[in-house]
């Protein structure tokens, strides 16, 4: 049975595409109208009347074959205006807009729609098919989107252990050469909640010890497993990561020293998603970590004991980063900021104390200027990286 609301929506992207496209790029397109009727066809009449009363989407199906062709337009990289606007009307697909594109708090994945890899992986248990149809990598961390589209995700709120949570994500796993590595996600959908955005960075989850970094290859296989409640058996996948965008890497070994502390800025990886500055405090020869934080002043430590130093990155014509995510305290870590729009010619670490905090004003997501912070920068420990 030919699903004509499903036919429409594809003609009314075709109609849209320019006359003239690569031997490869029409190849894609024929692939995924294939595997959008075939997805179509695999529901049956019953599963289609059950899913219509469903509040995710009555037309699902149809809805989620066109964000996969949408996803293909993406990656093949000849998207026009015209058709990003039509593009965006469809639910899932905005929904995938709105992880890559403006919507997103993130800086530098709002920029993200050039770097993007079609993965288009799937992985089904019982009555729920999980995907993840995208991912990015640049060199320092990787984002990828994961949907079960007429399955939630999250735990309904204050709802006990049963048959509401059924499907909601239990454990989340995420392995590089068998280790796990930290990772935080997000529902992208709103109360539907049924696709989320995962970031992974390349540092390994070991709580026990000091924050160890990954360096990743330009190409490796990374494995994912997500066990949801309900469901005995979890779903893995094993997702072949590939570099997607310009990288740029600025290091050095020179050790500042100032009131016993000696900090080398080792690296800085700049890419068009993110800016990555790696942080390292070294003891001297025959001390202990626990000896060098105990030589450090008081003023210098954050609650936890570990050195408090936060730091500034600006470029050559005194554009300063916002940071992204949380700045963690330990004797190695990384640090990231959001993109430079140019490449820089010089880049300056500024080490600083904050002697009094700013507060978000009420409502405030995501990054905001904080102007009312009080920064005491200590011109000891900085560092300039000059870019070849």
């Amino acid at each position: 049975m030919v699903n004509t609301k499903l036919e429409e929506q594809l003609k009314n992207c075709q109609s849209l595409l320019p006359d003239q496209l690569s031997d490869i790029a029409r190849s894609k397109l024929n692939e995924t109208y294939q595997i959008i009727r075939e997805t179509d066809n695999s529901i049956s009449p019953v599963q289609r009347k059950i899913d219509v009363s469903r509040t995710f989407n009555k037309w699902w199906v149809s809805t989620a074959a066109a964000a996969i062709l949408g996803v293909t337009l993406l990656v093949s990289g000849f998207v026009s205006p015209a058709i990003a606007d039509a593009l965006k009307q469809i639910p899932v697909l905005g929904q995938i807009y709105s992880l890559w594109g403006e919507k997103n708090l993130d800086p530098g994945v709002q920029q993200a729609e050039d770097f993007i890899t079609n993965v288009n992986q799937s992985v089904t248990h019982g009555d729920v098919k999980m995907n993840i149809p995208t991912f990015l990598f640049d060199g320092t961390r990787i984002l990828m989107n994961i949907t079960t589209p007429g399955n939630r995700l999250a735990s309904e709120p204050n709802s006990p252990p049963s048959d509401a949570n059924k499907g909601a994500v239990d454990k989340f796993e995420v392995l590089y050469k068998g280790q796990p590595l930290l990772w935080s996600y997000e529902h992208m959908d709103g109360e539907t909640a049924s696709s989320i955005m995962v970031q992974v960075l390349n540092t390994y989850y070991e709580p026990s010890t000091t924050t160890q970094t990954v360096q990743f290859p330009d190409q490796f296989d990374l494995t994912v497993n997500v066990s949801l409640k309900g469901y005995d058996v979890p779903f893995e996948f094993v997702l072949p990561v590939t570099k997607s965008t310009p990288f740029t890497t600025l290091t050095s070994e020179e050790t500042k020293h100032h009131d016993n502390i000696n900090l080398q800025i080792s690296k800085v990886e700049i890419t068009p998603i993110t800016t990555q500055v790696s942080v390292e405090y070294k003891t001297k020869p025959g001390q202990s970590v626990e000896e060098m934080l105990t030589s450090i002043p008081s003023k210098y430590k954050g609650a936890n004991g570990g050195i408090a130093l936060q730091f500034d990155i600006v470029d050559e014509r005194g554009v300063q980063l916002k940071p992204v995510g949380a700045h963690p305290l330990s004797e190695s870590y990384n640090i990231r900021f959001e993109p430079f729009k140019t490449i820089p010619s010089t880049v300056t670490i500024k080490p600083y104390l904050v002697v009094s905090e700013g507060q978000a004003p009420a409502g405030t997501k995501g990054l905001w200027e904080d102007n009312n912070m009080v920064k005491e920068y200590i011109p000891e420990l900085e560092t300039v990286l000059s870019v070849q």
